[in-house]
């Protein structure tokens, strides 16, 4: 058992690289620009994704929790696949928009799925304190790996804008190939009681837990501003006439800022409590919309970086301050709901950014995304000083 349990872990590392292995990034918005669709479209539609993986979110978690985390990360990378490739023979807002929840429901089955897994085997054989740092090498890698992607998919793009698209479909589906080879953890508890009944459950846990609870929160803040980033890069770039020639470096740039993040940071901070290392990249990420309004010029570029540093901590931190509150039964769809959180409050918000930066412009958009993400991690550092202090007056009890 040790063995499949060590190969389980060999091989999250290789499912996980390929299945993120896009390098797409920094081409996607000049080519659905390409397409014809404007910022507002562009924004819609990473609407219409997030609300999808909302709709799907906690459905597919419970199929992992109660059938099979292999099943859902195989399923997962075949259904990516075959949304992504929509991209590249189709055309027009509504065909971009079935691909995008295909694409939603596709990774909502790994959501979850994937980090419940190298829990479990990590558990299994002993070694569950290492998953942070298995975790954050496991991302480290896919940002260099993206770093070199992004170079690369610039030239690509200036060759075909398709080319970048195609390598990335094949990776998703070599993912899936990396997924057939996973072993599920034996003498895994699986919740007896019926789907809504289970469900209910967890979402009932959830909302009981302040700690939880305050993961909710936090995932929902970080929906927005850390996803958000992505999509005003491109409008960024062209505020300082940075030339599109250039994107594919600075995201290969960024990519080795982040995998510097996941690998070393994370394991910096490993003695330092997850809630305040949270809430340190909360003010981080405020930083990162607020400072490059100060320099506006070719190396205000650098003033982006902070939130390359959080991208590189989030995930690693946050699966492991989840992961901590909750049994195995429960796992893969408590998971999905702290992401669920994330993907609801960026579908709320991102047309309303994307119409902003048409009728407004990059600069105010900027301001008002650090500004709101300023006062509202402040707002939950007090309720997490408030939680300190509810456990202190219990523990005296």
């Amino acid at each position: 058992m040790r063995e499949k349990m060590e190969r389980n872990v060999r091989v999250y590392k290789r499912f996980r690289f390929s299945q993120n292995m896009l390098i797409i990034g920094p081409v996607l918005v000049p080519y659905m620009i390409f397409k014809g669709l404007s910022y507002s479209e562009i924004m819609l539609l990473q609407s219409i994704s997030a609300v999808s993986v909302v709709l799907f979110e906690v459905p597919t978690g419970s199929i992992a929790d109660r059938v099979s985390r292999k099943f859902s990360l195989v399923i997962s990378s075949l259904i990516m696949g075959i949304g992504l490739s929509m991209y590249i023979f189709m055309k027009g807002f509504a065909a971009f928009a079935i691909a995008e929840v295909l694409f939603g429901l596709g990774l909502t089955f790994s959501s979850g799925a994937d980090s419940a897994i190298l829990y479990e085997s990590l558990s299994r054989i002993g070694r569950k304190g290492e998953y942070s740092n298995i975790e954050a090498v496991s991302m480290s890698q896919i940002f260099a790996g993206q770093a070199a992607g992004s170079v690369a998919s610039g030239f690509l793009y200036s060759l075909s804008p398709y080319i970048p698209f195609w390598i990335s479909v094949a990776m998703l589906f070599l993912s899936g190939i990396f997924s057939l080879m996973f072993v599920e953890p034996p003498e895994r508890m699986k919740p007896k009681q019926s789907y809504l009944v289970h469900v209910a459950r967890v979402f009932g846990t959830a909302f009981q837990k302040p700690r939880v609870r305050w993961a909710m929160y936090f995932a929902a803040l970080m929906g927005v501003m850390l996803r958000a980033t992505f999509w005003l890069y491109e409008p960024y770039f062209k505020l300082i006439n940075l030339d599109i020639a250039f994107y594919g470096v600075v995201f290969a740039i960024f990519n080795l800022v982040s995998a510097f993040s996941s690998r070393y940071m994370v394991k910096t901070m490993g003695s330092v409590r997850p809630r305040k290392v949270l809430m340190t990249m909360g003010f981080m990420i405020s930083g990162a919309y607020l400072l490059p309004l100060l320099f506006r010029g070719f190396f205000s570029i650098v003033l982006l970086l902070p939130g390359q540093l959080v991208r590189g901590m989030y995930t690693p931190v946050m699966r492991f301050y989840v992961n901590n509150q909750v049994e195995d039964s429960f796992r893969a769809t408590m998971l999905s709901i702290v992401s669920l959180s994330a993907n609801l409050s960026f579908s709320i918000f991102s047309p309303l950014i994307g119409a902003c930066l048409d009728g407004i412009g990059t600069v105010p958009v900027y301001f008002a995304m650090g500004v709101i993400a300023a006062v509202v991690n402040l707002s939950l550092l007090q309720l997490r000083r408030v939680h300190k202090r509810k456990g202190a007056v219990i523990g005296g009890a």
